[in-house]
């Protein structure tokens, strides 16, 4: 055995058995008929304390840590397993529950992963069914079979850090070895979520490890809520870069399809023992993807480093590449010479962990200090019937090169920049700069001491271009000397064709507390709506306070 293991440089145990066939003229691949002489082995049970013999077995109970195994050396883990955890399940909180595995006392865990990204059960748990080479989702369980050799000792940790019990029931299986080969390598496994704006300037590095060892494995679940990424058209592109010991691009995948070996995106459920796609959503606004793949067939070796980065700054500008938000959750598998010595990245609170998709920051300016700049407005119907009205508002993040503008009556046309609805004279035209950066249109109006006061917003769409699928997202609010007081949004809907009826009327009631003072006014303008990205101009006939006696 010790020859064999010098012969392979650390090749994964499950192989061992069938290299020493060949090594000793066995004929074929017959390695599992292979006689050896028996070993220490057996299973550890956990959390099933319904069976008379384990009454006393710890459970997972909210914010419990529970030790499934505590093993000697030196062995080496065959198998883990983990039931289906109906609450947790139910509650959608599966990255709620945590794997660790420390290995010969070392400092920080080889292993730190949410449950059901380390078996590659996507999505926090949404992927169908599946067997691969190292891990399977079968009938409501999760197996892994990497092997996880060890010289001193194994610890297994099953974190629940939700505030939900979980009945479960955990399972492992062991096997001693006859002595420890220092050609063996400590299985690793990590865990990452990271989002940002995809555009054609992305580059983003997703592993980084230093050391000696090679690398198997990975999963991702990608989510986007990006309606112009429907079908992964432009996520599914980028360079995956792989650089090892410092050399740059030793392989080069030139698509993220491709790393993962599939053509031409992400069509269809498919599963093998080396890649898959167990879950796939196209669906515009809302979608999802599971993959995975492994390297057994030739694992990537490196001596002092690996690098794993995504590159979309090579793809053609007029492939479709336009900015948008996604979320990445991988995790990564290899082997390395060291139980210990990787820096995990903390994990996110347990809501954040299990969030379909992290939420897009939304660019917002300094509203506050924008308002300092304007005079206190002593008219307070604003209807933009000249320039002088035009110079009564501020307007932030406005879509650059052709927004804000001024109409004096409206053009039955469609078009860059477009038209409103008719009807209506004299209109402030915006646009928001991008997905996730609104249009702001600013106010400071000085409002009477007597009588109640309410917000008037006069708004229209442009029905033209793309008659029925133009929508945007409003939203109004008061600014007092603090966060904005934001009103509920509005979707609005610039109709199927051009008329009057179209233009929608919003009135929002003033607080009587600020009767007397001065406060800001905010409109936002920005992407979104049940017809998703196509045209989100907005145009205003009014932004007005209207006061009426009490």
């Amino acid at each position: 055995m010790q020859c064999v293991c010098m012969r392979l440089g650390g090749a994964l145990l499950v192989v061992l058995a069938a290299a020493v066939c060949a090594s000793e003229g066995t004929p074929g691949d017959l390695g599992i008929a292979v006689l050896k002489r028996a070993a220490p082995m057996g299973s550890v049970s956990a959390f099933w304390n319904v069976d008379l013999q384990y009454r006393d077995a710890p459970t997972l109970t909210p914010h419990a840590a529970v030790t499934v195994a505590d093993l000697r050396g030196p062995a080496a883990i065959t198998l883990l397993r983990i039931s289906h955890v109906p609450r947790i399940g139910k509650a959608g909180l599966m990255r709620g529950l945590v794997l660790e595995i420390t290995f010969d006392g070392a400092a920080e865990p080889a292993v730190l992963c949410p449950i059901p990204d380390f078996f590659c059960d996507g999505l926090n748990g949404r992927s169908s069914e599946f067997a691969s080479r190292f891990v399977e989702k079968v009938p409501v369980a999760l197996n892994a079979y990497f092997p996880m050799p060890f010289k001193e000792s194994a610890k297994v940790i099953i974190r629940n850090d939700t505030d939900v019990n979980a009945m479960a029931y955990a399972y492992l299986e062991w096997e001693a070895l006859p002595a420890w080969n220092p050609e063996l390598g400590y299985f690793h496994a990590t865990w990452r979520r990271k989002a940002f704006m995809l555009a054609n300037d992305t580059r983003e590095e997703f592993f980084r490890v230093q050391g000696r060892g090679h690398f198997i494995g990975r999963q991702f679940s990608v989510a986007s809520d990006a309606a112009r990424f429907r079908g992964f058209h432009f996520i599914m592109e980028g360079n995956n870069e792989v650089d090892i010991d410092g050399r740059r691009r030793c392989f080069d995948y030139l698509g993220s399809e491709d790393s993962f070996t599939f053509s031409w995106g992400f069509n269809k459920l498919f599963t093998s023992p080396r890649v898959g796609m167990n879950y796939l959503k196209m669906d515009g606004a809302t979608s999802r993807l599971s993959i995975y793949r492994f390297h057994d067939h030739m694992p990537i070796r490196f001596d002092r480093e690996l690098v794993w980065t995504i590159d979309w700054r090579s793809e053609d500008p007029g492939f479709g590449a336009q900015s948008g938000w996604v979320d990445y959750a991988s995790v990564f598998y290899w082997y390395q010479d060291s139980p210990g010595g990787f820096r995990h990245e903390p994990l996110p609170p347990v809501a954040e962990r299990c969030r379909d998709i992290t939420p897009a920051p939304e660019k917002t300016p300094d509203l506050g200090a924008a308002l300092a700049t304007l005079a206190a407005d002593p008219v307070l119907e604003n209807e933009f019937a000249t320039d002088e009205d035009m110079r009564r508002v501020t307007v932030l993040q406005a879509y650059a090169g052709t927004h804000p503008f001024r109409i004096d009556e409206p053009e039955t046309r469609g078009g860059h920049p477009g038209q409103p609805n008719p009807g209506r004279r004299g209109i402030l035209a915006v646009h928001a700069e991008g997905d996730y950066a609104p249009c702001f249109v600013l106010r400071k109006a000085a409002l009477p001491a007597g009588g109640a006061s309410r917000l008037r917003i006069v708004v229209s769409g442009d029905p033209y271009e793309g008659p029925g699928r133009s929508d945007f997202v409003l939203r109004a609010g008061l600014i007092a000397g603090g966060p904005p007081e934001w009103f509920p949004e509005e979707i609005i809907d610039a109709g199927s064709e051009a008329a009057e009826s179209n233009w929608k009327t919003l009135e929002y009631a003033v607080p009587a507390r600020l009767a007397g003072t001065t406060v800001g006014i905010a409109v936002k303008v920005a992407y979104g709506g049940p017809k998703g990205i196509h045209n989100e101009e907005a145009f205003f006939d009014a932004i007005s306070v209207i006061t009426e006696p009490r």
